[in-house]
């Protein structure tokens, strides 16, 4: 038996791709002979072949985009006033408050020297000053001088290929001071602000503050305590671990130091809201 694969007989002089060509006409119609003819046609109708309506058309519409485009690049480059002039006093403010700070910053310190005059004029035993030095020092009243570790940190500079989190932030600092503390460090700043049970890093829009004060880079640590632990800390413990990551993931610049002499101010924040000294009564027998 045989199969037909066509019902219309063959035909021997009949060029097997004609049916693809047509196809391909169908699917692709070329445009070019239709301007072609259109042209043709209007030239023999004693018109110019094109109206120029197009040339026309596009020219306008050049005009009209370039024009678009510069006035929305001028208003992008015009400042804001409103803007401006909130960061202008944001700014003022700012300025009016760190002063007011400095100014009660020094009366705190001349009121400190009047208490020592006073103390160191009243009598009283040994015993009784040197456990209330060992008080105040555990405070913070009282500025610390003695060996110990400094470790200065700053951003990486800005550039085109900056990436987000490449700054120091404020639980970076809270890392940093813990790992001091619990490796014996006795007194601990940051920007010449000293660090005590009150004391809070905070992170506050786009500055680091410490008890209420704003910090400007770089941001300087600077501990006292035993110096060999404290420098092994922040160079192969876990908080110089830490410090490495800050390094090579964040771009952020860390210098350690070991210094014989670190100067802690006192603390500028030590009044308590909650507690309050525990009365006791004692009563004295005498015996004759």
């Amino acid at each position: 038996m045989k199969f037909l694969r066509s019902r219309v007989p063959d035909d021997p002089e009949r060029d097997p791709a004609a049916s693809m060509a047509l196809l391909q006409e169908v699917m692709d119609p070329p445009l070019d002979p239709g301007y072609t003819s259109w042209s043709e046609a209007r030239e023999s109708a004693g018109l110019p072949r094109s109206t120029g309506g197009r040339t026309l058309l596009l020219l306008v519409t050049a005009i009209v985009l370039g024009f678009l485009l510069s006035v929305a690049a001028q208003t992008l480059r015009t400042p804001d006033p409103v803007a401006a002039s909130t960061r202008q006093q944001l700014q003022e403010r700012i300025e009016a408050t760190s002063q007011v700070g400095d100014e009660r910053v020094a009366q705190i310190e001349e009121l400190r020297a009047e208490i020592a005059a006073l103390q160191a004029g009243v009598s009283q035993p040994r015993a009784g000053q040197d456990r209330t030095a060992g008080a105040e020092q555990r405070a913070g009243a009282t500025a610390m001088v003695g060996e110990g570790v400094v470790l200065t940190l700053n951003d990486p500079p800005l550039t085109a290929d900056s990436k987000d989190g490449e700054r120091v932030l404020a639980r970076d600092l809270q890392v940093i001071v813990n790992g001091l503390w619990a490796n014996g460090a006795e007194a601990v700043s940051i920007n010449d602000q000293r660090l005590t049970s009150l004391s809070t890093i905070r992170f506050a829009g786009e500055a680091i503050v410490v008890d209420l004060r704003g910090l400007a880079r770089p941001y300087v640590v600077r501990a006292i305590g035993p110096q060999d632990a404290l420098v092994n800390e922040l160079r192969v413990g876990a908080t110089g671990d830490y410090v490495n990551e800050l390094r090579s993931l964040y771009r952020i610049s860390a210098e350690v130091s070991a210094e014989d002499e670190v100067t802690v101010p006192a603390g500028s924040r030590l009044s308590t809201r909650v507690a309050r000294p525990h009365e006791t009564t004692s009563t004295t027998e005498n015996s004759s």
